[in-house]
């Protein structure tokens, strides 16, 4: 007759354990679409003309690519960025922060173990039901020297969230590279740009000594009566206009002067002892013979990309375990009394307690959905930002071989031009020996070849910037593999 009651209530028991487990599994919501990474983009065709022109090679850029310009002072700016600039210290720091946080997330993979000591001194209301038992005052000590929590990962939510750190961790360490990478590039072009207006500017004081010379000469002819007044006015407003010039390429100079000082991290002062040195375009620059193939590897800004997406990939599976039952083990052991004699003096107050904690899901207003949600979506925005990166890397590397090309063609029409000058004023020297023109007639011819120097000069820059651009297109020595 007694057993039957205990079995219904066993039952009992274990029908509503079951329930609560069941309940305690919150409703996933309904899945929908996720983002999909693209492949690289078709860029073969593109590549072709330029691999034409281009020899193939089976390396790919040196770390230190800029070497290849043989320039110290180039090769001390750069090296002087790359270790004071303070945006790249910035990017170092989030570094530092990304590692730490692996750190802390991995604690959270073994138990914890702590202590506390509680004391409270508390009184009753006479009328209340605590005086019944512990009188008005009462007392209550308790030294635990030793608490145990270890949570039981069952559903993988802890090394999942570990992964996901580890993976933004090497994602901000590519973020870097490609920090290292964009200033290294932007110090170059800053430098060559430098060389290019120092460059300018002396031949355009040059053009003015001769302007000047010029216009002594047609104001002599003017009292002689051997000209019109207009042929001086002429040349004093290309005079000025030379000298405007002029006024404009010492501020560009001293501008560009206080740009590398600040990508150096130093002051302005700093700048004004720049040495200005030629730099030797190197004879030829080669395409790397895997070029499509092994793009993604030597991309920083894809490689990061990836990473974050594959981190992103990771907290989805995070926020999914929060719909299951959490389970801890805890543990302690210690002293418990309501007296610190009994505490010290008698090994009654000895206390200790193990076993499992378990917490259900059943209601939480829609917070974990939202929070999947959200991780979903943001898992979304990185496969994207990822897809946009491919896009910008294939388009970075036909722009720079197209605007390479482009120099190398309007380099060589310059040169042509150049040259002619150059024969011009030859002819203008023989024939002002030979009496049969004047002294104006040289001048122009030598003017005239300075102008095509100015024109050369911007080509010629060009020409080095594009270059630098393609080493910047091409991950600049970056590879994938070191950073894992």
């Amino acid at each position: 007759m007694n057993g039957k009651p205990v079995k219904h209530r066993t039952a009992s028991a274990c029908l509503l354990s079951c329930t609560l487990v069941i309940a305690g599994c919150a409703w996933f919501p309904e899945s929908t679409q996720r983002a999909k990474m693209n492949p690289l983009p078709e860029i073969d065709q593109t590549l072709s003309e330029a691999q034409r022109r281009l020899p193939a090679t089976d390396r790919w850029p040196d770390p230190a690519w800029w070497d290849i310009f043989n320039n110290p002072q180039l090769q001390t700016l750069i090296e002087a960025s790359l270790e004071d600039n303070p945006d790249l210290k910035t990017a170092t720091a989030r570094l530092s922060q990304a590692q730490s946080m692996v750190d802390a997330q991995a604690a959270e993979l073994y138990p914890t173990v702590h202590a506390n000591i509680t004391f409270n001194a508390q009184r009753f209301s006479a009328n209340s039901v605590q005086v019944k038992f512990a009188g008005e005052n009462f007392r209550h000590m308790l030294i635990n020297p030793l608490i145990l929590r270890y949570h039981l990962d069952f559903w993988g939510r802890d090394k999942a969230a570990l992964q996901a750190s580890v993976g933004r961790a090497v994602a901000v360490e590519n973020e870097l590279a490609d920090a290292k990478l964009l200033l290294s590039a932007t110090v170059a072009q800053a430098y060559f740009d430098l060389s290019e207006s120092a460059e300018k500017l002396k031949l355009v004081q040059q053009i003015v000594q001769h302007k000047e010379a010029l216009l002594k000469l047609e104001q002599t002819r003017l009292e002689l009566g051997l000209i019109e007044r207009s042929v001086p006015l002429n040349t004093g407003i290309e005079l000025n206009a030379v000298r405007e010039i002029e006024a404009a390429l010492r501020a560009k100079v001293d501008v560009q002067r206080h740009l590398l000082a600040a990508l150096a991290g130093r002051g302005p002062d700093w700048g004004q002892s720049i040495a200005v040195d030629p730099s030797l375009f190197p004879k030829r620059l080669n395409l790397p013979a895997d070029l499509p193939l092994s793009l993604l590897a030597h991309r920083p800004d894809i490689a990061a990309a990836r990473l974050h997406a594959e981190a992103a990939a990771e907290e989805i599976k995070v926020a999914e375990t929060a719909f299951y039952p959490d389970v801890n083990l805890i543990a302690f052991t210690g002293l418990h009394s309501v007296s610190m004699t009994d505490v010290i003096l008698q090994g009654a107050s000895l206390a200790y307690a193990v076993g499992p904690s378990i917490e259900f899901p059943i209601f939480e207003g829609g917070r974990l959905r939202a929070n999947l949600t959200y991780q979903e979506a943001t898992y979304d925005a990185a496969v994207e930002r990822y897809n946009a990166s491919l896009l910008h890397a294939v388009q970075e590397v036909a722009d720079a071989l197209t605007r390479r090309q482009e120099a190398e063609a309007r380099l060589t029409e310059q040169q042509r031009s150049l040259e002619a000058a150059q024969s011009n004023e030859s002819l203008a020297q023989t024939l002002n020996r030979a009496g049969l023109n004047n002294r104006s007639d040289l001048l122009e011819a030598r003017i005239q070849v300075l102008d095509q120097r100015y024109h050369l000069a911007t080509l010629e820059n060009e020409r080095f910037k594009t270059a630098v651009q393609l080493f910047k297109a091409l991950g600049g020595g970056y590879t994938e593999n070191d950073k894992l």
